[in-house]
């Protein structure tokens, strides 16, 4: 492939996930710079790498499941289990006070629950994609994310009025 061509196919794929990607990345570990550096690694090991797609649904589970695995291993490294939600700037996602309320909650579940809930309300895929991005039945995902959801009711009773 010309070198053209390729540049065109990165700017392609990066318009397309990049911001789901970040946002990803920027929940998981809670500041910008290592949101940023978990993206160019993604991107690198989808350009570099030797994966093959089979079909645009295949390669956006992919590009999402090696974005959360990097996150991850950065916080098994810097010896964090989960991002304070202290330490995240939810100004930077939500620009109102109640929207960064809601978020606060959602960053402060167990990750197994977390993430997919991020994934279905906040990057909106489906309870079918998300079971095919993590390798879970749809089962299993409807039942997370009917916990995530209980485990949230507490804490944002206040804002269903």
């Amino acid at each position: 492939m010309k070198s053209r061509d390729l540049e065109k196919e990165f700017e392609e794929k990066y318009r397309l996930y990049a911001a789901m990607l970040y946002r990803i990345s920027f929940l998981y570990l809670g500041n910008s710079a290592d949101a940023e550096d978990v993206l160019q690694d993604v991107f690198t090991k989808y350009f570099f790498g030797k994966a093959k797609f089979s079909g645009a649904e295949h390669e956006k589970a992919w590009l999402i499941r090696t974005t959360k695995n990097a996150c991850l291993d950065l916080l098994k490294k810097a010896g964090r289990k989960n991002v304070s939600t202290q330490e995240v700037s939810l100004s930077v996602y939500c620009e109102n006070d109640a929207r960064q309320d809601v978020l606060r909650s959602v960053l402060a579940l167990p990750a197994k629950y977390k993430i997919v809930v991020l994934l279905y309300y906040y990057n909106d895929c489906s309870v079918e994609e998300i079971a095919r991005i993590l390798k879970l039945s749809k089962a299993a995902v409807k039942k997370r994310l009917q916990r995530g959801r209980e485990m949230l009711k507490p804490e944002l009773e206040d804002y269903a009025q």
